[in-house]
């Protein structure tokens, strides 16, 4: 199917690369910076999941970037800075936010969305998480699952991170970024990674890795196909938020919404979806909305659709497509195969066409076998939380200690793994358990040396957390099994 961009996106397109390039070149990206909130490392520490190793200051930056027409605009952000150690000097993560349709849902007001970025920073990243277009302070309908204004919204922000960084005596940026996000941020995370390679900004941005999660890659197969079967959908609000979407980016979706949106649903969604408010969430029009495409879809729109190859929402769905190329730095697509809202074969749609591309070093990881969406986001995070510190070369990113009276640490090798694996204990005497996510033990050995194998195959693969309790020290580490 060949793509035949209007002409009004490929100017669009023009703009945007050059509008990034200009930026960069003024050195004019950073606007303004607002603390808002510190946070300690306990606060940030999920007993038995995760340990945060720096206190956290968490910042709102304001930021020049462009829309989706090229025009410039401010935009805003969450920016997380590690603090309270000796280390002044860290890798930079790029979080890209899921799915909000609240205008103030973002990374930047310091809610649910900044938590992820916050034990990022923890964990030794100074983290830039951009709201996007249309949400935090910027106006207008966010594009949502817009490949390039994503891209250059996550650019833009990590440029202005960099001048947040000089601004600060005791802050300094090693060279090396790594991009993650989950959901709706897996899509973003993705395009981040592709444009800045399209663009020839890999090497400058100091890109390493890169760990989208349960993302949709592949709008005009995967994620089209679950909603083109017309079987229940358990998000159709997503539907019409990525119509609306499309016709701010493209202008040829739609001239009226009852032209593709059966009545009522026409008129009634508009309360929901007007760019504006910040009442509701995405579950009210979900529950408002029937779970069949069919019967939010007017019939023409879908036998069009089905007859023509060429219509303007295939056009938009491939223009977003990011599955079918190769990253030149390693990269992992964490997903779980019960995802009820974004199919697993986006990721791995994405890994077989990267690795027949000829990608460094590309797979796709079930890191939740039968879990949904929402139990995903904890495996998928530690599994991230693996890969990138193997990847970066960061402050000081030990497994925690919570009596430093060791001097040796829990390690484990290889990890991943698809099973067989070695422990370095800290202690040659002590409690060996591995626990999954969720603070199930499903192991446990007393042990009496320093040093053990074991043979994990036998266990589901995902994410899991080894811990050694000795005399002298708690220790954690965490396990990714293949």
């Amino acid at each position: 199917m060949k793509n035949m961009l209007p002409f009004k996106v490929t100017i669009a397109a023009v703009f945007l690369t050059a509008s990034v390039f200009t930026q960069r070149a003024n050195g004019q990206t950073l606007v303004s910076s607002e603390l808002i909130t510190s946070l300690t490392a306990g606060q940030l520490t999920i007993p038995f999941i995760f340990t945060a190793q720096f206190d956290v200051d968490y910042y709102r930056i304001t930021y020049n970037t462009v829309d989706v027409n090229g025009e410039p605009t401010v935009a805003s952000g969450g920016l997380a800075v590690p603090r309270g150690s000796a280390c002044d000097i860290f890798p930079v993560a790029i979080y890209c936010h899921g799915t909000v349709l609240r205008q103030l849902d973002v990374p930047s007001e310091n809610n649910d969305e900044a938590e992820l970025p916050q034990r990022f920073g923890g964990i030794g990243y100074i983290t830039a998480a951009p709201d996007y277009l249309g949400l935090g302070i910027n106006e207008g309908f966010h594009p949502y699952v817009h490949a390039e204004s994503q891209a250059t919204a996550s650019i833009d922000m990590y440029y202005a991170t960099l001048e947040f960084i000089e601004s600060e005596e005791n802050l300094h940026y090693n060279g090396e970024t790594a991009i993650t996000g989950y959901s709706q941020g897996g899509h973003a995370a993705m395009a981040t990674l592709k444009y800045a390679q399209d663009n020839g900004l890999s090497e400058e941005m100091g890109i390493v890795a890169a760990a989208p999660m349960s993302g949709p890659y592949n709008m005009s197969g995967s994620q089209a196909e679950v909603l083109l079967s017309d079987e229940p959908y358990s998000n159709p609000g997503y539907v019409i938020y990525l119509l609306m979407s499309y016709e701010t980016a493209y202008g040829t979706i739609y001239n009226d919404l009852g032209d593709i949106i059966q009545s009522p649903y026409n008129e009634t969604m508009l309360t929901y979806f007007d760019g504006a408010q910040n009442e509701y969430d995405m579950d009210v029009p979900n529950g408002l909305l029937p779970n069949l495409l069919s019967e939010i879809l007017v019939d023409s729109v879908l036998t069009n659709m089905m007859a023509n190859d060429n219509h303007p929402i295939w056009t938009a769905l491939r223009d977003n497509d990011n599955f079918d190329w190769a990253p030149q730095v390693p990269i992992r697509m964490y997903y779980c195969s019960g995802d009820e809202q974004v199919p697993f074969e986006n990721s791995i749609a994405a890994r077989d066409s990267m690795q027949a591309k000829g990608a460094v070093d590309a797979d796709a990881v079930n890191v939740g076998p039968g879990f949904n969406h929402g139990q995903c986001v904890i495996p998928a995070v530690l599994a991230t939380r693996t890969f990138f510190n193997n990847q970066t070369t960061p402050c000081d990113l030990t497994v925690s200690t919570d009596d430093f009276g060791s001097s040796r640490e829990l390690k484990a090798w290889p990890n991943p793994t698809s099973g067989p694996i070695r422990f370095s204990l800290p202690e040659a005497r002590g409690i060996f358990a591995v626990y999954d996510v969720y603070g199930h033990r499903v192991f446990e050995q007393r042990v009496n040396r320093d040093e053990i194998a074991a043979d994990l195959s036998g266990f589901a693969s995902g994410v899991y957390i080894a811990v050694f309790s000795g005399e002298h020290a708690t220790q954690r580490a965490t396990i990714v099994l293949e």
